[in-house]
């Protein structure tokens, strides 16, 4: 089976979360190696279909004063991993 850059992004993306931490946008985008917006857009994707959970920190919540976004996978997203032999 072939796949595209994206489908490619957004199973690095899953692999990445599987450590079971918790990431930004920005530290997820350095991590598998994409931009960020590749990143978010992937993860919006996934976050839908409800493999992986997105949370947003506020201004007034966040250390920096800026809002941000905390990104996990879910246990669905752990058992898509594992079919997909990853």
């Amino acid at each position: 089976m072939e796949f595209n850059i994206n489908d490619e992004i957004k199973l690095r993306v899953l692999k990445k979360l599987s450590d079971g931490k918790i990431y930004s946008f920005y530290m997820l985008a350095k991590e598998v190696e994409a931009n960020n917006t590749t990143v978010k857009k992937n993860c919006n994707f996934l976050h839908k279909i409800g493999l992986i959970e997105i949370n947003k920190v506020t201004a007034g919540e966040s250390a920096s004063g800026r809002p941000s976004y905390r990104v996990k996978i879910t246990p669905e997203g752990i058992k898509a991993l594992k079919h997909a032999g990853l």
